[in-house]
């Protein structure tokens, strides 16, 4: 099953027939061939299909294992590591409202909405991945986002609490979300993986990410 997902995955991502197509940021500058968007908009509805059930399982099997009033903690844990286990943040968080926020990524000062929820900085997925300067394509109708940089991929969906980290299903300690014409996803997860490591500097009030 595993390996049918991978290639099925693999056949929709790098198939011959639609290519796979750089979602931009800015969507006044963002141009698709309409041919080949309702392609890839058909084979990924059949993709979707195909794994629901395997979605809604493996979601049933996370929600069992915490409620908002029982929380789970982990030594590791917290709003800037991700575990990759099943653990909920318990920690304070560095701000307490969403609003703009300056991020220090490899000597780039860059911007991005953040939201604080659920014990977890989300940020958006495609617009920070995009300004690291890898690739997204983002599909409308079923709010899946798939993020790449180099070698690494991430495939997240909105109201899920997974994500395919280079094709192996993984927990995330909240669920992804839409707003904006994006998917917001804990801070912890996307640069963590992308191989960032997160910290607040509370002086300057601005997220310092250095590659680990």
């Amino acid at each position: 099953m595993k390996k049918s997902i991978g290639l099925f995955l693999l056949i929709l991502i790098f198939g011959t027939s639609g290519g796979a197509y750089i979602a931009h940021a800015d969507d006044d500058h963002h141009e698709y061939n309409e041919e080949h968007k309702n392609h890839d908009e058909k084979e990924h509805d059949k993709y979707e299909k195909e794994h629901d059930d395997d979605e809604k399982e493996y979601e049933n099997n996370y929600d069992n294992g915490y409620s908002e009033d029982n929380t789970y903690t982990s030594e590791q844990g917290g709003w800037n590591i991700w575990t990759r286990s099943l653990v909920q943040n318990t920690d304070t968080l560095p701000i307490k409202e969403a609003k703009k926020a300056t991020f220090k990524i490899d000597n780039k000062t860059l911007g991005f909405y953040v939201i604080p929820k659920n014990g977890e900085v989300f940020v958006p997925a495609q617009k920070l991945t995009e300004a690291l300067g890898g690739q997204s394509t983002y599909y409308e109708t079923s709010k899946i986002l798939i993020t790449k940089i180099k070698d690494h991929q991430l495939i997240f969906r909105a109201n899920t609490n997974v994500v395919y980290e280079n094709m192996f299903k993984t927990p995330m300690p909240a669920k992804a979300f839409h707003f904006s014409k994006d998917i917001y996803v804990p801070v912890s997860v996307i640069l963590n993986s992308f191989g960032y490591s997160i910290d607040w500097q509370e002086q300057q009030q601005q997220f310092i990410c250095q590659t680990i």
